[in-house]
């Protein structure tokens, strides 16, 4: 069995939910090709066995010739040993279609996310992200998985058809019409399915969205009394769900109804014709016992083609919500590998136009907003999470600059960011490196996360949960410094990196942070006195601009509205 997932995916083919299939397909074609060969076997080989049981009553018991019926018995069951390796081995492969599939397409999707980066949450509601990483990609790898009986469930019915053509032409054009109908009924029964499948997943999404964000956002909407407001819009949706969920169901009914019925319908017609063909003496007994199994066994070949079209539409509606999403692309073009500034990384200044900042070379710098926003916004732009304005770096635009290149040298750190689920030395460890614990260690001292990792279980071995959401607001934000403390930057960027721990601990943080950052650059958005005093320099932004810039103690004493900003964040 191959290992999963794949060292490299490959580039998908997201022009449209069919391409995206035939790209899977062409990427896994081995386990396609294997998975059809045998799925074609299996269904054959069952096809067989009533032709095989008919010659053994017919040749052996109606004419009495027992090395006839020995004969004939024998086949069988070789005939039924071949059918169960086949069996087996048809679905081995059915499975390795299934997590071809799944791995393959949970791999370009998941690189896609890290592709979008910041402009993700912009763009895409997290309940899309979470409904293509569960519902959507199971339903993907269910129509690959029925693959292997389609293929064989057509061979089947041809193997059939070509048997009772050559026995009677009456019975097999009444084979071949009928299947033709199912088959008709099939495909119109699938179109309406998959329309409304389609708009069923598309408002499951559009409740997941809600739901997360109502979730996230619980707290604060209880603080302004809005959660009944949500709440009734929560379930207005919940009900479009609902009808919308029927309308699938009632034409899902049919479907399921027809696979049951119709089949049974049909050989119930064939045994009737064959019966009056052996009355008229037309046909033999021999005969008339393998028409009636085979009208008893195309109950499997058509009910399977039935489950493969409804398999196949779920996995089309999918596939084409995946392919979507992977068209999406990142407000930041790509740029080329190989950054101009390699050779001036660590000393490049950083600076942003729109505002006049100019971030010193090394040093601890402080900005102070009079509005919160204009910190978040300068901090965005500095670090090119968003497009806007003119920042650049060495007198170079950010834009000109490859991501990966920025992402390694500017490091931005928000309160909202997320620590993610396991071990939490391998969340501490930056991207790409092995765990290095002397640095971890010094930047679990400077974040004055020591008495966080000591009092885990297992110290930095410990699991913590997806958001960390077993710890405290205070000791998430001091692990989310050390991170980024332990990548190292050439320009680390904070915004109000110790809002939510106490004085005595914002204050050594303060310190240790300078003595780390001796030599790199570190800027700090934040009101805080007991961070603003260890800054080299501090800039006072109001409506956008730098307006003044100087000590902490100098703008105290020079700025009214520095005054005002700081001395309402000490409150």
């Amino acid at each position: 069995m191959k290992k999963y997932p794949v060292p490299d995916p490959g580039v998908p083919d997201n022009r449209s939910a069919a391409r995206y299939l035939l790209w899977l397909c062409r990427r896994q074609w081995q386990s396609v090709a294997s998975g059809a060969w045998w799925g074609a076997l299996w269904m054959v080989s069952i096809s067989l066995m009533p032709a095989v049981l008919g010659q053994a009553i017919g040749s052996g018991i109606a004419n009495k010739d027992a090395d006839e019926l020995l004969r004939w018995t024998m086949l069988a069951l070789l005939l039924t040993v071949f059918i169960i390796v086949a069996g087996l081995c048809r679905h081995r492969s059915a499975m390795a279609n299934v997590y071809a599939a799944e791995y393959r397409t949970v791999q370009v999707v998941t690189r896609h996310v890290v592709k979008l980066g910041a402009t993700l949450p912009r763009i895409v509601a997290s309940g899309e992200v979470a409904t293509i990483g569960s519902a959507d990609i199971m339903s993907i790898s269910g129509g690959f998985q029925n693959l292997s009986v389609t293929v064989g469930a057509v061979g089947a019915i041809c193997v059939v058809g070509v048997i009772l053509f050559s026995v009677s032409v009456p019975l097999g054009l009444t084979v071949f019409v009928g299947t033709a109908v199912l088959m008709a009924m099939t495909a119109y029964l699938t179109k309406i399915l998959h329309r409304r499948q389609s708009a069923y997943r598309s408002t499951q999404s559009q409740l997941t969205a809600m739901a997360v964000d109502i979730t996230a956002g619980l707290r604060v909407l209880r603080g302004i009394g809005g959660e009944w407001s949500f709440s009734r819009r929560y379930r207005c949706k919940s009900q479009s769900l609902r009808r919308a969920g029927e309308q699938v169901a009632r034409v899902q009914s049919w479907f399921d109804s027809m696979q049951v019925l119709a089949p049974k319908v049909f050989a119930t017609v064939v045994t009737w014709l064959a019966a009056t063909f052996v009355i008229k003496d037309e046909l033999s007994v021999g005969d008339m016992i393998t028409f009636y199994g085979y009208a008893a066994f195309l109950t499997l070949p058509l009910s399977v083609l039935g489950q493969a079209a409804n398999a196949m539409t779920g996995a089309y509606v999918s596939a084409g919500r995946v392919a979507g999403f992977l068209r999406l692309e990142p407000e930041f073009p790509a740029v080329p590998a190989g950054p101009p500034l390699a050779a001036t990384a660590a000393t490049a200044q950083l600076t942003d136009g729109w505002s006049n900042l100019s971030v010193p070379r090394t040093g601890l710098l402080g900005v102070v907003c009079a509005d919160a926003e204009d910190a978040t916004g300068l901090a965005e732009r500095l670090a090119r999470f968003t497009d806007s304005g003119s920042p650049a770096i060495g007198g170079v635009p950010l834009a000109k600059l490859p991501l990966p290149w920025l992402r390694k040298h500017v490091v931005l750190v928000r309160n909202e960011d997320t620590l993610f689920g396991g071990p939490l030395i391998r969340e501490l460890t930056p991207p790409g490196r092995q765990a290095d614990r002397a640095t971890l260690d010094k930047a679990i001292y400077v974040s004055a996360a020591v008495d966080i990792v000591n009092g885990l279980d297992d110290g930095l071995e410990t699991v913590i949960e997806n958001g960390a959401k077993n710890l405290s607001t205070g000791q998430q934000q001091r692990l989310r410094l050390a991170r980024a403390l332990a990548a190292e930057p050439a320009t680390l960027i904070l915004v109000e990196p110790t809002s939510a721990v106490d004085a005595l601990t914002e204050a050594r943080i303060a310190e240790r942070l300078v003595e780390n950052r001796r030599g790199r650059s570190t800027v700090v958005f934040t009101s805080s006195a007991l961070v603003l005093d260890h800054a080299d320099r501090v800039c006072m932004v109001k409506d956008g601009l730098v307006t003044a810039v100087g000590t902490h103690r100098e703008l105290l004493a020079e700025c009214p509205a520095y005054w005002a900003v700081v001395n309402r964040g000490g409150e």
